[in-house]
Parts: structure tokens; sequence; C-alpha cells
């Protein structure tokens, strides 16, 4: 074929050279046999399973064994850590291409490595998701700090084990392996192995409580059930009354009933139904007897409340806390199953306003293990409908919607927009996220069919193109939701493109880094530049909706090269790729923003990469360079650069340096005979300062900026009360800058505020009501 637009062919040569070569033999995600959104605990216990099966000293027919087993070696190492992930997912294995890889011996992998890698229970936290697991605000965390040469950490680790069955549900049992992750263990002063830490709700990073007694399994649970708070109610008759209308676990042990279970069983079923379930405690005989007459044999029950506010009693048979647990989940209510059909329909409702939002479950096989979360969530957020799709009965729906891993998490929410939950499937984040996803209608996950089409209709799109596995980019997501509240989706509707679902579509829109955010609107495309938190991306894109910053390139420059000798003109020449110039991008349209009520300033940007004939022209050879063009000249016959801090401060007080200065320095004779013994035809405004006063200094472009914008209805001036203490003293200043609006000789109005845009709204609104009140004086 002839290819006519070079760039094109470029891209499609490469896209092609890719499909080609990205065989399951050179791509990682492919020889470890894992999903590209696959977690660092995913990619480990992957390794493992495969470093056992596929070890050379295991497989010593086979002469290629090494070369494969080298292979699966590498792309373990690169997937493991999230910034060589992060390369090998956008460039691919070219940047690896000369890494030479080791490994160890079959028994390191078989005995060692990641003891608890492939425990369903206990989670592996690395240095990279530790803070965001550990730091909790709805469950206590209990992790083990291991080495797997340490011979006591071999011997502790069925008992771990254990411990993370008994105690499930009602804490978080976790382990770090410090030969894997020595930098997060130095960092938390780890010195010995194994070290244990208890985590609290809510704790911090380092407020790891150290457990210092017996490693046993009696001496372990003890400790962590006297630090779990667990609320039991003991009720009596006369309580009854008052509480028979609310659901509870009741446990009737009167007369210390023998077949009541252990203390410690209670302890544990309280602590893993709180938010679900109250635990209620009877002694009381009469009671016991009036809830249920069986209750010496049967003194479990479980007191349901149903719809009408009947109660029903369900007696519960069983010793252990999970088979309870287990029998009442399966009395409580499951959500509904949706089918394609079911879901298209309500999903229209939406489009329509018709119905709540809906929180979906995509899941495969049994729903057994998502139980106590489904059966929580609605108590949680009862605002919020629940659903379930299994995803082999409705796999065209879920293949239509990318939906890879399971269980997934889906909000559709008011208006049809679907989004998928990138975070952890624990039960406070899964509820975080359908609150916020809920209240965010503008924010939608987009396919490529999805990008293809609004590319096409014009509409402006703000585009989160983002991997779920990457920790800034988990960071970014709530951020981003706010952000999409503040804007209606006439101005701006909000996007999110995941890489590893859409790597082609990522590749050919030159996505290098995640998350990269972009704004599309018609033909232009702009990235994000600023503090990646809402403020930061509401700013960014209000600034270029209504720009403050003039864009100069081929069509326009001329502007800047005809300017007349009453304009001053700041220009900003950066590079896209330079990292100063990405940190000073919002600084400087902050300082544009906040002189833009100055009269005849042009704040101005020329990007040099795309109009690199511009920045030769002008000598420009380093980035960024800030050029001021002043007053007084025309076009680009004279120039200042700026050589100072790269803040908007800093910005704004050498622009206005420039300037000539409407604000008059008085003297004390010139303040008595101009302000104080004198009616005057305009009120004057003053600034008592002091020269070594740094508020003051940061105050002079923000009073000098009031002063113009002020010119022809007040008369500005400040006075130094160093120099003129005794004056100031009689005046009654006491701190600086005091700002003073005086509208008569013995009439003031004091200014408690440093910004310009307030100073002139106060000034404004004292002399109207000062002119009213005259006028009616008059009268």
């Amino acid at each position: 074929f002839i290819c006519r637009n070079f760039l094109l062919c470029i891209a499609s040569l490469t896209t092609l050279y890719l499909s080609v070569n990205c065989d399951d033999s050179s791509d990682y995600y492919k020889l470890l046999n894992i999903p590209r959104d696959a977690t660092v605990q995913e990619i480990r216990k992957a390794f493992k399973l495969l470093a056992v099966k596929l070890h050379p000293d295991k497989n010593k027919e086979d002469v290629d064994a090494e070369e494969k087993f080298v292979k699966i070696a590498k792309a373990y190492e690169i997937l493991k850590d999230p910034t060589s992930r992060k390369q090998y997912d956008i460039h691919g294995d070219s940047e690896f291409k000369g890494k030479k890889q080791s490994y160890h011996s079959y028994s390191y992998y078989r005995d060692h490595f990641g003891i608890y890698d492939d425990d369903p229970i206990i989670v592996t936290l690395s240095k990279s998701d530790y803070e965001l697991n550990v730091l909790d605000i709805n469950q206590a965390w209990f992790v083990n700090f291991y080495s797997p040469h340490c011979h006591h950490c071999v011997e502790l680790a069925p008992i771990w084990r254990k411990l993370a069955a008994e105690l499930e549900g009602v804490v978080r049992v976790a382990a770090v392996n410090c030969e894997e992750d020595y930098p997060l263990c130095y960092q938390l002063s780890i010195e010995a192995y194994p070290t244990l830490l208890f985590y609290e709700k809510e704790a911090h990073l380092y407020d790891g409580e150290r457990y210092r007694g017996l490693k046993s399994l009696e001496a372990m649970q003890e400790f962590i059930l006297s630090k779990i708070p667990i609320k039991i109610k003991k009720l009596g008759s006369q309580d009854w009354e008052s509480f028979k209308k609310e659901q509870w676990l009741l446990f009737l042990c009167c007369d210390d009933n023998p077949n009541c279970p252990e203390k410690d069983t209670i302890n544990k079923l309280a602590a893993a139904l709180e938010g679900l379930l109250q635990v209620g405690l009877v002694k009381d005989e009469e009671l016991c007897n009036e809830i249920l007459d069986t209750y010496k044999s049967q003194p479990i029950i479980f007191w349901q409340i149903d719809t009408n506010k009947i109660p029903k009693v369900h007696v519960i048979e069983g010793s252990d806390s999970k088979e309870i647990i287990d029998k009442i989940l399966n009395i409580l209510p499951t959500p509904p199953l949706l089918d394609e059909n079911k879901f298209h329909d309500l999903r229209q409702k939406l489009r329509l306003g018709f119905d709540k939002p809906w929180l979906i479950c995509f899941y495969l096989g049994t729903a057994t293990d998502l139980k106590l979360e489904l059966k929580r969530l609605p108590t949680i957020i009862s605002n919020i409908n629940i659903g379930l799709v299994h995803c082999a009965k409705s796999a065209g729906l879920c293949a239509a919607l990318h939906i890879v891993r399971y269980p997934t998490w889906g909000v559709i929410k008011q208006g049809g927009a679907f989004e998928v939950h990138q975070g952890r499937d624990v039960l406070h984040e899964v509820a975080s996220f359908a609150r916020d996803s809920s209240k965010s209608t503008n924010l939608h996950a987009l396919s490529p069919a999805d990008f293809l089409n609004l590319r096409n209709e014009g509409t402006a799109w703000y585009i989160d193109w983002y991997a779920p596995w990457c920790p800034p980019c988990k960071k970014l997501t709530p951020e981003l939701r706010k952000a999409s509240q503040r804007f209606e989706p006439e101005v701006v509707r909000f996007g999110t493109i995941d890489c590893t679902l859409h790597r082609e579509l990522c590749f050919t829109q030159s996505i290098n880094s995640y998350p990269s955010m972009k704004l599309y609107n018609g033909t232009k495309i702009q990235n994000f530049q600023g503090i990646p938190d809402e403020a930061g991306i509401v700013d960014f894109i209000e600034d270029v909706i209504n720009p403050v910053v003039v864009t100069l390139d081929e069509s326009n420059f001329s502007l800047l090269a005809r300017k007349p000798s009453t304009e001053i003109w700041v220009v900003d020449f950066f590079a896209p790729w330079c990292g100063p110039c990405k940190q000073l991008g919002p600084k400087y349209r902050s300082f544009a923003k906040s002189i833009s009520g100055l009269k005849n300033i042009v704040v101005a940007q020329v990007d040099c990469v795309a109009n690199a004939e511009i920045c030769d022209s002008q000598s420009v050879r380093g980035y960024p360079t800030i050029r001021l063009y002043p007053l007084g000249s025309k076009g680009l016959g004279s120039i200042a650069i700026y050589n100072g801090h790269r803040e908007a401060i800093s910005l704004k007080r050498w622009v206005i340096s420039f300037l000539p200065s409407k604000v008059e320095a008085l003297t004390e004779i010139e303040f008595k005979e101009q302000i104080l013994t004198k009616k005057y035809y305009l009120p004057w405004l003053v600034d008592f300062y002091a020269p070594w006063c740094g508020h003051c200094v940061h105050f002079e472009p923000e009073y000098r900026t009031v002063a113009q914008r002020l010119d022809g209805k007040v008369r500005v001036a400040k006075i130094d009360c160093e120099a003129h203490r005794v004056f100031c003293g009689y005046q009654r200043v006491t701190g600086y800058p005091t700002i003073r609006l005086y509208l008569s000789p013995s009439e003031y109005v004091n200014i408690d505020n440093q910004n310009a845009d307030e100073i002139v709204k106060i000034v404004k609104n004292a002399i109207v009501k000062y002119k009213e009140k005259t006028s009616h004086d008059e009268l």
C-alpha cells in the first residue's frame, strides 16, 4: 500500500511491528500468565507457581530450561516494580534488552520465596501499597515482617496462617517480605525477624504497635481481641421493649448456659458483624424465655426484622464463628441477579432520571466470598441500588463493558454514565467508591469507540489515561471525581481510559506516562499542567476554556511583533517536555490571573516545540525563558529577561515594577495636609507599612494592583511607619500592613484583607454607602 502521511505510516508500521513481535514468548504478562492489570501480589503468586514448576534444577533433561526460566525471572523483576512496569507497558522490552537476569536455586523458590504469597487470606504487602492498605479508617491490621531465610519466621508461618483464618473479618492479617522489600522495612525500623506490628483503625504510618508477647496462636489472638473495640449490648427485660424493633444476633446465656459459645467466639462475631448486625448478650432468664423457650439447647438467635417491622426468630446452629456468620448471611436477602436485558433497562431508566444509581458487582463462580460485603453494603449505602452480574451467564455484557477481572465493581449513574472501581475489593473502599461515583455523573469510563465518537462530535472532554495498578493513578481518581462535579457536561465532560485494556489506543495517542491527563477541545489537545488534585484540575480547565494566558503561534505571533508602546507583554517560552516548565505552568497561570484586572498588560506563552522557528528567531536557548516587552517600546524592540524565583508573587512583583506607580509616598506633614486637614474630592486609600515587615513586602504588588484598578476612583498612598513611628502611633496603627480608606478627614474604614480583588470590592462598596449617607444627611 502507499502511505501518504509520513507520521501515519510510521505509526502504522510500529503498530504492525508490535503486533508481530509481541508474541507469547516476549509478552511478559503472557509469560507469567497474568492479566495486564494484575496486582503485585498476583504477579508474585504467578511467578512462584512457575518458578517451582519450570526451574532448571527440576527440568535437567530440557536443554532450553535455563533460557525459559531466565525469561520468566526477568518478566517478574520488571513487572513487580511500578517504575519499570510503566516503562515496559509504554515502550515494550526495548528498554530492558541488555538486562542480564540471575536466579536462585530451586529450594529457594520452593521453601523461601514469599512464604505467604499463595495464601488466600493473608495479604502480602509491598512498599508501593503498604501505606495505602494499613492506613485504613474501617479496618485494623496485624502485619508480619519476615525474611524467608529466618528460621523463626518459617516456624511462625503455620501459626500465622491459622491466626489469619481464625480472625478473618475481625482484623486484616498481612505479611511483608523484607528480603524483597528491604527499603520499606528499613523505613519502619524493622531490625529483627519476625517483627509483628498492629495498626488500629485510622492509624498513621509510624503508629504500628510492636507485639512483644508469645508467638502462639492463643496469645496473639488474645492480644488482637483486646485491641479491637467490640460492641456487645447486655440486654434485660426493661431494655428489650425499646430494642426489639431492631435486628440482632442474640446470645441467650442465662444461668451460665453451657451451650453458649465461648467469650472469644462471641467477641469475634461482634467484630466481624460490625456495621451489619448488633450483637446482644441476654442473661435475664425471663427475657430468654420470652425470646425462645428452648434457649438452653438453642442459645444463638438471629432476630430479624422484615420490611413490615415484624420480627422473625431464626435459630442458628453452630459453635464456630465462621459457620455462624455463614448461616446468618444465607438468611439475609441477596442483591438481585441482573442479565443483559435488565442491565440495559435500568441504564435506560437512569438516562431518563427515573431510578437511583446502581452499584453492580461483576463476578464468576459463586458469590460466597462476597457475601459479607454484599450483605453489609445496603446498610452503608442505602440510597444506592445493588445488583449482581454473573459474567459466565452474561458474557456479552461483561465483554462490552471490558470486565476482565473478578470481582469488578461498577456504578451506573444518573444520566447513564458507567464507571469501574479501580481500588481494592474491601468494603469501605467499595462503599466510598459507590457514594463518590454516583455523585460524579459527569465522569465516564470510555472505550476506544467512545473516544473516536467524542473526537468526531467536537465536545470538550477532559480525559485521564491510566493503569489500574499504578499508585499515582489510584490517588488521582477521587480528585478527578470531585473536579468533574464542578463543571456542567455542556462545558466539559470527563472520561477515563484504562491503558491496560486499550493498549493500542493509548499507543496511537502517544501516552507515555500514567496517569496522563489531556483536554480535548475540538481539534486542540492540551496536556495537563499543574498539581494533580481537584483544585489543580479545575484551575487548568478554567484557564483553557477562559484563558488568561494568550497562546502565541505562527498564526498570531505578529500581535507581539506589532505591540504598541502603551502595552506591556510578558511571554513564557517553554517546552512541554521540560520539567521546570511543567512546574512553572500553574504558577504562571496564577500570576496571569492575579494581574488580569490591570489594563494594558498581556500575558502570553509560546510552545517552542510546536513553534521552533519562532523561538529560534528570538534566540531562545533555554526553557523556560520569561521575557517582558515594556511600556514605551514598540514590538520586539526592547526586552527584559526574568531571572527571579518562578513563583506567582515574585513574577507579579517584577512585572508591576515596570509600571508607573499610582501609589503616592507621603510624609507625616503631607499626610496631615492632604488627608487630615482638608475636605478632598476623592477618598484616600492608605497603606501604613514598615520596610522590615515581610507581610508588607509581600503585599506591595497587590497594593500597586489595587492602585491601578482604582485609578480615578480614589487616591492611593502609603506611609513608612518606621520613619514616622510616633505619627503612626497617634493614628492607632498597631500592626503592619494596616490599610485604611479615608472617606473624610474624620471618618475612615479599616480594611482587614490583603487580596487585591477583595480590597477593590470593599472600597467600591464603602464609597457607595458613604455617598448615600452624605446625600441623605444633606436632604
